[in-house]
């Protein structure tokens, strides 16, 4: 019953500790350090003894405020003792140079560069001194920044941020990332971009990428100079070089904008070479005169330049309509962009301390060259599939020029295998059956005459006359492949003429000169001559006529073949009765329309008001109508 009031008291006890250790922990954290930003400073002009200290703002750009100040001058700077209560207080100094000297309370805790000249220049990096706690008083406490700079070296001082180390630690991480590491990254990767856009342009002979990669280069060097700390005797050089850079900048990517906008005629140029002549003259003239103005003009001409080309490029993109040229458009509006913000902040507000924008527009117009090369990729890779695809078409109608000049070849090789087996038949058959129907017809004349059998020696004689004759005519018909139809129907009256001389017919040869030269494969000329040689036969044997004519005329695509012969009018006139002036009848007829009918046409036999004729028409074959296979079918006996 006792232990709890022994309880309760311990409770309020414990309850009265904590609220202690919570009053304690407010209080700590009312004490805890603040990061306070100094913004003003007395300034002691020490190139000018007799000057007493006064009163500046920060950040203090010397170019400005005292563009001709060569020497020391000090800062001095009272800190807040909430900024040192931290264990480790630290301050934290964005932009500071050429060379500085820092001291706490009388004593150097800092000293950045030598004083020789030419001054190094450390003004392009941030710092973070932390400050020995044992040179930390508890109150009244003096910072003391010594900078050392030379006239358009860009010396001065930014705001100082004093605080505790780790709350000041991100500020300067940050700072280093934007004006140290990416300025690294940037240099690396603009000198890449730059050194293989070159090589592309080598290769592919453009000047698009050649612009791009020499801007490039020019802007690796640019971030890259403003980290040479110590340039030795060239220090002058190597400011004015990187003064004149950002003009040489803007217009070799003014170039690569318009050249990809296809705007980079003779006006662009001369425009871009006026510019950069202007820029040339500026740059030596502050080097000469040192005046802060002449660089500020230097920059708003190159920064009107810019907003010109995006002028260019706007007008194109909206009269257009294209994807290239909006993204050209955006890229120059970029860089006219950040130029403005940069050359109102530094050189209307005249800021020490802020980061540039423009350094980093170059990544738009990387973003440009690497769409251009994925552009360019897909041009030429489509180019390439078109050029493919042409070969494949020529390829596939090379195939068929092969494949017909093949099949030409072995339809040459079978005409010419098919005109040796005919050249070795009419050999054979002149030789052989020529030789024999000749001496065949040599002992038929020789034969004695007797009373009973002349008609019938006769008859042999004559029979064996055609068989001779017909045999020429086959082979003058075959031997003449290449002769015209008008050759061989001449090769035929030649054969023919004594024929007709011993029966009294005269032959009226009418051969028109538009038939004269027709050609005819050999099977045709073949059956075209038997079809003749058949009406010419009836007419020796039959007709008892005294004139023949044979006319060979052209009609169009076809060709008449006529053989008149008046001795049907001539039985008439005697009182005679007309008969079928054909050997064999029927027969006769139907061999001649067989003939004709493998030439395509038809022949027609009848009277005529002169007599008796034998009229042929059919077509004139192409080469594909009539294939030397023909040569020899068709042949009717």
């Amino acid at each position: 019953m006792r232990a709890w009031p022994c309880r309760v008291v311990r409770g309020g006890l414990r309850l009265l500790a904590g609220l202690a250790l919570v009053g304690l922990g407010m209080t700590a954290l009312a004490q805890e350090a603040e990061v306070h930003r100094l913004v003003h400073a007395e300034l002691t002009d020490h190139t000018q003894p007799a000057q007493p200290a006064r009163r500046v703002a920060l950040p203090d750009a010397w170019e400005h405020t005292a563009p001709h100040r060569d020497g020391r001058a000090s800062y001095r700077l009272e800190l807040p003792q909430q900024a040192l209560a931290g264990e480790q207080p630290a301050i934290f100094l964005r932009r500071v140079g050429n060379v500085f000297r820092v001291r706490l309370n009388g004593e150097l805790v800092l000293s950045v560069g030598e004083d020789r000249r030419p001054l190094p220049n450390y003004g392009q990096e941030p710092f973070l001194l932390r400050l020995p706690r044992h040179l930390v008083r508890a109150q009244g406490n003096e910072l003391v920044i010594e900078v050392i700079g030379e006239p358009r070296r860009e010396a001065g001082l930014s705001s100082v941020w004093v605080g505790p180390a780790p709350r000041l630690e991100p500020m300067y991480e940050r700072a280093m990332n934007l004006q140290v590491r990416g300025a690294w990254v940037l240099t690396s990767t603009s000198a890449t971009l730059g050194a293989l856009a070159l090589l592309v342009a080598w290769r592919t002979r453009k000047m698009v990428y050649g612009w791009f990669g020499l801007g490039n280069l020019i802007w690796a060097w640019r971030v890259s100079a403003l980290h040479v700390h110590d340039p030795g005797l060239w220090a002058g050089l190597l400011h004015w070089v990187f003064e004149l850079s950002y003009s040489l900048f803007v217009a070799c990517m003014g170039m690569f904008l318009l050249t990809l906008a296809q705007r980079d005629g003779p006006t662009a140029r001369r425009a871009m070479g006026a510019f950069v002549v202007v820029a040339v003259v500026l740059s030596v003239a502050n080097a000469a005169f040192n005046l802060p103005m002449l660089r500020t003009a230097h920059l708003l001409l190159a920064l009107l330049v810019t907003v010109v080309t995006a002028a260019v490029l706007a007008k194109l993109a909206v009269r257009k309509h294209i994807r290239t040229g909006w993204t050209l458009l955006a890229a120059a509006a970029t860089g006219a962009i950040f130029g403005l913000r940069d050359w109102i902040v530094f050189r209307v507000w005249r800021d020490y301390e802020a980061y540039t924008w423009t350094r980093y527009a170059i990544l738009a117009l990387m973003f440009v060259m690497v769409w251009e090369l994925v552009e360019d990729y897909a041009r030429s890779l489509a180019a390439q599939r078109e050029a493919t695809r042409r070969l494949e078409e020529a390829l596939r109608a090379k195939e068929r020029e092969l494949e017909r000049v093949y099949q030409e070849r072995r339809d040459f090789d079978r005409q010419q295998a098919v005109m040796a087996e005919r050249d070795r038949l009419l050999r054979d058959m002149h030789d052989g059956l020529g030789g024999r129907l000749v001496s065949a017809i040599a002992l038929a004349r020789q034969m004695p005459p007797g009373d009973g059998d002349a008609p019938a020696a006769q008859e042999l004689r004559m029979a064996l006359d055609d068989c001779l004759t017909e045999l020429r005519i086959t082979l003058d018909s075959l031997e003449a492949e290449q002769h015209s139809l008008g050759e061989s129907l001449a090769e035929m009256r030649f054969r023919l003429e004594p024929s007709l001389r011993a029966a009294g017919i005269r032959l009226v040869w009418d051969v028109h000169d538009d038939a004269l030269d027709a050609r005819l494969p050999a099977g045709h000329t073949l059956q075209i001559l038997r079809i003749v040689r058949e009406a010419f036969t009836n007419v020796i044997k039959h007709a008892q006529a005294t004139v023949v004519w044979l006319t060979l005329a052209r009609e169009g695509e076809r060709l008449r073949i006529t053989v008149l012969d008046n001795g049907l009018r001539q039985r008439a006139d005697g009182g005679q009765t007309p008969a079928l002036s054909l050997q064999g009848g029927k027969r006769g007829l139907a061999n001649m329309q067989r003939r004709a009918a493998l030439l395509g046409g038809e022949v027609e036999v009848g009277p005529h008001p002169e007599g008796w004729q034998v009229e042929l028409r059919f077509p004139v074959p192409s080469a594909c109508e009539a294939p030397p296979g023909h040569a020899l079918g068709g042949a009717v006996v």
